[in-house]
């Protein structure tokens, strides 16, 4: 065993015992060196890097040197034996704080043997502990908010620490096959940061590169890789060389370059795998940060095309507008020039009536008149809003009847009936009266009833029908158009009115149109192929309220009416402008000049109607009237919408976001205080309807104590939706919710509860005694038992009960749906 591998051992001594201690010590294989004297002390200790110091001197001169050991810092850690074997009595050596004692020349290399183990042991944790907390710092660096060439500065100098290395750098390289790397953080001079090097050069770098293996040079001067730079190596005393790759998920960043000189130190095992669990954790934030870069560079390039893409349209919107103005002005010559041409067919069609004739003559001329003052009433609207297309129709609502309604259709086209030898009939016997628009459910009417005419057998029959239908959130009508014709494959009934496709006999654009006008509305159509035969067009609208029975009270005699307060919301001033003036002459006005003022003025004032534009700055028009309609204090004032976009779908929108109306720019004078004033009757009329609305609620399916359905409810809501997954082929869960003994005190919270746990279109349901219905539309049966899973653990913690939850899909099920609740465990009626 070389003195190497056994030891260094300094020997403090007289001369003569020094040198016999050395020499036995030499022959047992380890390296000494031996004097009595301090001075020198550190030349020696500098030349022998000793582990072990051996005192065999006095004991009074054993303390002296024992001090000075301690005090020398490359000395003041290690082991301290002290040799017994020539002093007189041992008790004078008990008081020195040393490590071990050898009694005897037998003694001398066991117990050096002894003592060099474990200080080495204890090294050794020492070195481990220190690489693990250096580890643990150079983490804690790659996972903070830290730039990355702070981390790796970081990393380097921890590491030049750990290892004793005179050089540690991290060389980072595009590709497996760069040519040039760049040194980004190095230990041994920051200048070289950001110096790009030709990886041929360095043969180390390129084979580690190459390989994606870690490369050692243990002696520089002897390996054959590192011949060709040898001559360079020779000035800088390189001894050994470590290169280990930095890859993190197959991707080859760069490396971590590590190099000792002038024989300092050494690049042992525990240096590799420090060094090779360093680059994994520096791979890693490598190659987030250059993620996290191309990321931001692919936002500012999206940024940098949205800026492009904006202007682009901000452009092409002016052009349009443009077009659109040129477009308006057209429009609006050719509706003044039909409107000669109609007038004089109309006084004709007036000259025939007061004329001698035949009954069938007389019933074609008012036919022909009533007709053309249709088209009399579209060409005006045109001529006013100048808006051309259908697209562009403003909803015009009145109190109307639609049964009438229909019987006036059937009438019409009565004559175009009996040409195609179908007998047309109506079967509308109550009045059934709703606020709508009278020209557009006419034109839906009379287009239902055409395509009903043109289908239907020869000989045909075509029935309109109109029911009254209850439901939970107030009566509807239904208006069913049936023919006798062959009807329309089952596959087809959904597409009927698309807008692009057009059936083998043309159900064409029409249909579209109807859709359109239904659902403006408020209401849902649908086609159906009935068992016997034929086809049936079935459209649902809803009724208006009843009047309130106890008349509005009356102000004092004598006492003037107060005027109404409208709030006007609008950005640009001449158009804040024009607007004020125009309603001054009837109300109290106040001018808002951004949406979040005017959600601020309307909940601080209460006015009694707020006319506000679409496109505002802060908050547009859209989340301003949503917000007013969220909140109860807000909720009840009547919003009418401006915008110069004058689209369906944005009308539709504003109207389901509650606005009473919707007025395109420019607008008449005389038809903003129109839309005004009918708005302002709107609310007052919501006003006197509010208590019998609700008590008609409480009537018509609402449980007073949940808040939720009740049986009558949900037996309604059941049916509506069981009814529409037929019709449109989609799935529908009943699930139902028992208590394991009957539940007499409801929690008031309930309804509250159960509702957070499901969709907005879930209907829920108390039966009585704890027992919940809870209808799922489109929701199959394992999407709803994620549902009811999610609901039964709240509904169980408030109840403390447990509860059973039975459910199925009910979409397909012929039976009534009393039986549908029944099957699922449901309470019977008379137990509620």
């Amino acid at each position: 065993m070389s003195s190497e591998q056994r030891g260094r051992v300094l020997v403090l001594a007289a001369k003569a015992a020094g040198d016999a201690l050395v020499e036995r010590l030499t022959a047992s294989g380890y390296q000494c060196a031996s004097t009595e004297r301090e001075t020198g002390l550190a030349e020696m200790v500098d030349q022998l890097q000793p582990e072990v110091v051996l005192l065999a001197v006095t004991a009074k001169r054993a303390a002296e040197l024992l001090e000075t050991v301690r005090k020398t810092d490359k000395l003041q850690r290690l082991p301290v034996l002290v040799d017994q074997g020539r002093a007189r009595s041992a008790e004078a050596f008990k008081r020195l704080a040393v490590d071990d004692f050898v009694r005897g020349a037998d003694e001398l290399v066991p117990r050096l043997e002894s003592a060099l183990r474990a200080w080495r042991l204890k090294e050794r944790e020492e070195r481990i502990r220190m690489r693990m907390g250096m580890l643990l710092e150079i983490t804690q660096a790659a996972t903070s908010s830290l730039e990355l060439e702070e981390i790796l500065r970081i990393a380097v100098e921890k590491v030049g620490q750990v290892t004793g290395t005179d050089r540690c750098s991290v060389v980072l390289v595009e590709g497996s096959h760069a040519r040039t790397a760049t040194v980004v953080a190095t230990q041994e001079d920051p200048s070289l940061v950001q110096l790009d090097i030709e990886v041929a050069r360095y043969p180390e770098l390129r084979r580690a590169l190459e390989t994606r293996q870690p490369v050692l040079i243990e002696e520089a001067q002897r390996d054959p890789l590192m011949a060709e730079v040898r001559t360079s190596l020779l000035p800088q005393g390189v001894k050994s060389i470590l290169v280990q790759p930095l890859i993190c998920q197959d991707d080859l960043l760069g490396a971590l370059f590590l190099r000792v000189s002038k024989g300092e130190a050494s690049i042992g095992r525990d240096e590799q795998e420090f060094a090779e669990a360093v680059a994994g954790v520096l791979a890693n934030s490598i190659r987030n940060a250059r993620l996290h870069t191309a990321v931001k560079k692919k936002r500012e390039d999206m940024e940098l095309a949205y800026v492009e893409r904006y202007r682009e349209l901000t452009d092409a919107n002016r052009r349009l507008k443009e077009l659109n103005r040129l477009k308006d002005e057209i429009i609006a010559v050719c509706s003044h020039d039909l409107r000669a041409p109609l007038q004089v067919l109309l006084g004709h069609g007036r000259l025939l009536l007061e004329g001698p004739l035949e009954a069938q003559q007389k019933q074609s001329a008012d036919a022909m008149i009533r007709q053309g003052r249709k088209i009399l009433t579209l060409v005006e609207s045109l001529l006013e809003k100048g808006k051309g297309e259908a697209a562009r129709l403003s909803i015009e609502p009145r109190v109307l009847d639609v049964a009438q309604l229909c019987r006036d259709a059937v009438a019409e086209l009565e004559i175009l009936a009996a040409e195609k030898a179908v007998a047309l009939r109506s079967e509308c016997p109550d009045s059934l009266m709703l606020i709508g628009d009278e020209v557009k459910l006419h034109e839906v009417l009379q287009n239902l009833i055409s395509n009903a005419i043109q289908h239907a057998s020869d000989p045909g029959s075509v029935v309109v029908r109109t029911q009254r239908l209850s439901r939970p959130d107030g009566d509807a009508v239904r208006v069913m158009v049936s023919d006798n014709g062959v009807g329309i494959p089952p596959d087809e009934l959904h597409l009927v009115f698309d807008r692009y496709r057009h059936g083998p006999k043309g159900t064409g654009l029409g249909l579209a149109i109807c859709k359109e006008f239904v659902e403006l509305h408020g209401g849902e159509i649908w086609a159906e192929s009935p068992a016997d035969g034929g086809c049936t067009f079935v459209f649902t609208l809803p009724l208006a309220q009843e009047a309130a029975r106890n008349p509005r009270p009356q102000p004092a005699p004598g006492a003037a009416p107060e005027q109404p307060r409208v709030l006007v919301v609008e950005d640009e001033p001449e158009i804040a402008a024009v607007l004020s003036e125009v309603l001054r002459s009837k109300y109290r006005v106040e001018v808002a000049r951004d949406g979040a003022e005017g959600l601020a003025k309307a909940r601080a004032s209460r006015p009694d109607l707020v006319v506000m534009d679409v496109f505002l700055p802060k908050l547009d028009g859209l989340d301003a009237a949503m917000a007013l309609k969220s909140s109860s204090d807000t909720a009840h004032i009547p919003v009418i919408l401006l915008s110069a976009h004058q689209g369906v779908a944005d009308k539709v929108r504003a109207l389901n976001l509650g606005a009473v109306d919707y007025m395109a720019k420019p607008f008449n004078a005389v038809e903003l205080l129109n839309r005004t004033e009918r708005a302002l009757k709107l609310r007052q009329g919501e006003k006197d309807q509010q208590e019998k609305t609700n008590s008609l609620q409480r009537r018509t399916g609402s449980d007073p104590v949940t808040g939720l359905l009740d049986r009558r409810g949900l037996l309604l809501r059941l049916e509506q939706e069981v009814a529409r997954s037929r019709r449109y082929h989609r799935a529908l869960t009943l699930a139902v919710l028992r208590p394991d003994r009957d539940l007499e005190e409801m929690p008031s919270n309930m309804g509250d509860v159960m509702r957070k746990r499901v969709r907005h279109p879930d209907s829920i349901a108390h039966l009585g005694l704890g027992v919940f219905a809870v209808v799922l539309p489109e929701c199959n049966a394992d999407a709803a038992r994620t549902v009811i899973n999610r609901l039964m653990p709240d509904v169980e913690k408030v109840t403390s009960i447990e509860y059973r939850a039975a459910m199925a899909d009910v979409s397909q099920d012929s039976d009534p749906v009393e039986k549908l609740l029944e099957k699922l465990g449901a309470p019977p009626p008379e137990v509620h």
